[in-house]
C-alpha cells in the first residue's frame, strides 16, 4: 500500500488499495481524485477524501482518517508550525476510535431516518480506512449556500431526521436499561473533540484567537460580560452531562451534501450521546452565518442578496417548524405505549428545545469568526470586508446567549436577524 511518510494514503496507492479490497476488479482502469485538491469538493480538517471511478460507472469514495487536524501535516511540511498552536494542540491527536463511532452512528441514523446518510462499503480500522457510497452527484450545502442554490425540500428533510432521531434515541422512546446500553455502545473518545474550539477558544470569551481588523471594540464587549462566560460555560457542561440523545456534535453546513432530490448527512465521527440543541444550534449558527456573510458580499446585487436572506429565513424557520409537527406525530403514535409520553407537557418540552438550540447557535457562531476555523461564507469575502460580518455575528450571539429565554417561536429569531443593519 503506497503511503507518504505519515502512513497516509497516496493517489497511486489508493488504487492499489481498492484493487484489493476487490471494491474494484484487478484490472478495472481507476481515476483517483484527491477531493482536497479540487475547488469546492470538500472542507474540513480530519479526513484524506477521495473519489473513485472506473471506465465502467461504477464510483466510491475512500476516507482515510488522519491521527492528527489535516492542517498540523501541511504546516509541519512547511515548517510553519506557530509557537501558540504546537502548545495548544500539539498534543492533539485523533483517537481512531471515532472511526468504529463514525460507522455506527451513519447506519443507526439510516435506520431512523432512511437515506439520510451514505452506505458504507468496507470498513477497514487498522489502516483507518472507510469505503462508501458515492455522494459526488450532491454538492455540500455550504457551497451551495454560497451560491445562493435554493433547497425547498432540505428542511423537510433535516427537521424529520432532527425529530426522528431525538424521540427513537433517547429517553422518550427507549427503556431506561435499553437507552442505557445504547448509550454505552455510542461511547467516543473524540466526543469532545469540539469543546476547545465552541467553548473554550471561541472568541466570545477568549481573546486567544485572532480576528478580523475592526471587531476589537465588540469583540471586548462580549469577553468582558461575565454573563456571556457564565452562559457559554453552562452550555459546556450540559454538552458534556446531557445524554440525552444520539447527536452528530458537528452538524454544520459543511457535513451535509445535497441537491434537488437528496439530502445528506456525512462525518459522524464525532458523534456521541449530548445535546439535540448543539446540533440544531450547530445547523442555525452555518445558516445566520450565511445571512451575515451577505453584507460584506459586493459581488451579487442588493435586491439578490434581499431575496436570499429571506430565503434563508424560510428555510430557518420551515426547519424548526417541520421538527416541531414531526415531534408531535411521534408523540401522538406513541402515547399510548408510554406513561411518559402521556404526561409530557409537549408545548413547554418543544420551547425549551427552541431556546437551547438558540443558545447553542449563539455559541457556534462565535466559534467560527477567528481567523483560524473561520467558516467559508466569511473566508470567501475580501479580508477588508470581513469587519461587519463579524461584528454582525458577535451581535447575533451576544443576543442569543444573553436573551434566548425571552424567545418563544423561531420568527422571534428571524424577525431580529432581519433587523440587524437597521
Amino acid at each position: 500500500m503506497t503511503t507518504d511518510s505519515y502512513g497516509n494514503l497516496t493517489s497511486e496507492g489508493v488504487a492499489a488499495y481498492l484493487k484489493e479490497k476487490e471494491i474494484f476488479p484487478a484490472d478495472a482502469h481507476l481515476t483517483v481524485e484527491d477531493l482536497h485538491a479540487v475547488k469546492e469538493s470538500i472542507e474540513g480538517f480530519v479526513n484524506l477524501i477521495f473519489h473513485v471511478y472506473d471506465d465502467n460507472g461504477k464510483s466510491v469514495i475512500l476516507k482515510q482518517m488522519l491521527e492528527f487536524p489535516r492542517y498540523r501535516i501541511e504546516d509541519e511540511k512547511n515548517d510553519t508550525v506557530e509557537a501558540e498552536d504546537a502548545g495548544e494542540d500539539g498534543g492533539w491527536t485523533l483517537d481512531l476510535g471515532r472511526m468504529r463511532s463514525e460507522i455506527a452512528v451513519l447506519i443507526f441514523w439510516n435506520t431512523v431516518c432512511p437515506g439520510i446518510c451514505p452506505e458504507m462499503y468496507l470498513f477497514d480500522e487498522a489502516n483507518r480506512i472507510i469505503v462508501m457510497e458515492d455522494l459526488m452527484a450532491l454538492s455540500l450545502l455550504r457551497f451551495d449556500l454560497c451560491r445562493m442554490v435554493k433547497h425547498p425540500m432540505f428542511p423537510e428533510r433535516i427537521g424529520t431526521f432532527f425529530a426522528r432521531n431525538l424521540f427513537f434515541s433517547s429517553n422518550l422512546h427507549l427503556t431506561r436499561y435499553k437507552k442505557s446500553e445504547v448509550e454505552r455502545f455510542f461511547v467516543n473518545p473524540e466526543y469532545n473533540a469540539l469543546c476547545s474550539s465552541i467553548f473554550e477558544d471561541n472568541i466570545a470569551v477568549s481573546m486567544k484567537r485572532e480576528m478580523a481588523s475592526g471587531t476589537e471594540a465588540k469583540r471586548k464587549e462580549l469577553v468582558d460580560n461575565p454573563k456571556i462566560s457564565a452562559e457559554v460555560k453552562r452550555l459546556r457542561e450540559n454538552f458534556m452531562e446531557n445524554k440525552e440523545c444520539l447527536i452528530h456534535t458537528d452538524l454544520h453546513s459543511s457535513n451535509i451534501m445535497i441537491n434537488q432530490e437528496d439530502v445528506r448527512i456525512i462525518d459522524g465521527e464525532f458523534g456521541g450521546f449530548g445535546p439535540l440543541a448543539q446540533d440544531f444550534g450547530r445547523l442555525t449558527a452555518s445558516l445566520s452565518l450565511n445571512y451575515i456573510s451577505w453584507f460584506g458580499d459586493d459581488e451579487k446585487s442588493a435586491p439578490e442578496k434581499a431575496d436570499y436572506q429571506v430565503y434563508l429565513c424560510e428555510t430557518i424557520e420551515s426547519l424548526y417548524h417541520v421538527f416541531q409537527q414531526e415531534f408531535r406525530n411521534l408523540v401522538a403514535t406513541y402515547q399510548e405505549e408510554s406513561y411518559s409520553l402521556k404526561i409530557l407537557d409537549v408545548d413547554f418540552y418543544l420551547i425549551k428545545q427552541l431556546q437551547d438550540a438558540l443558545s447553542y447557535a449563539g455559541a457556534n457562531i462565535t466559534s467560527r469568526l477567528a481567523n483560524r476555523g473561520i467558516c467559508y461564507d466569511i473566508s470567501r469575502l475580501p479580508k477588508e470586508n470581513r469587519t461587519l460580518p463579524s461584528i454582525l455575528g458577535m451581535t447575533v450571539a451576544e443576543e442569543l446567549l444573553l436573551n434566548h429565554e425571552n424567545y418563544t417561536a423561531i420568527e422571534e429569531y428571524t424577525r431580529f436577524l432581519k433587523t440587524l443593519t437597521k
